[in-house]
């Protein structure tokens, strides 16, 4: 590290009286979701700070991780469009608390319609 650095760092820790915490998460949740065939979806979950975000994806496969200081409950569900009224195609929505599976759904999506609605992970 540079003398400019250092010395930055140290006029920093004079004026606020104290070093810079780190906080560092507690609990991570990653949310799977994998598709039997490539198509469009979206995702919806609560983030971090608990606000509900939509997040699209074309292809078979999406994950996220959340870093959270305490343990809540993450919404996560997956709308899924099968266009091509594809038949015996599958939805896997996973959900990881510390690299452990929580919960895991398996749903078989219905080849007479191009989407179903969201599904939920219960």
């Amino acid at each position: 590290m540079s003398t400019l650095k250092i010395a930055f760092q140290e006029w920093i820790n004079s004026i606020t009286n104290k070093k810079l915490i780190e906080i560092k998460p507690e609990i991570t949740v990653e949310l799977q979701v994998e598709v039997s065939f490539s198509t469009f979806c979206q995702i919806s979950y609560t983030n971090e700070e608990g606000n509900y975000c939509i997040r699209e994806f074309t292809g078979k496969t999406w994950s996220k991780k959340l870093f959270l200081i305490h343990e809540r409950d993450i919404q996560f569900s997956v709308f899924v469009n099968n266009h091509l009224l594809l038949k015996e195609q599958t939805l896997v929505m996973t959900k990881l608390l510390n690299n452990e599976i929580v919960l895991q759904q398996k749903i078989q999506l219905d080849a007479t319609s191009t989407y179903s609605g969201w599904y939920k992970l219960k």
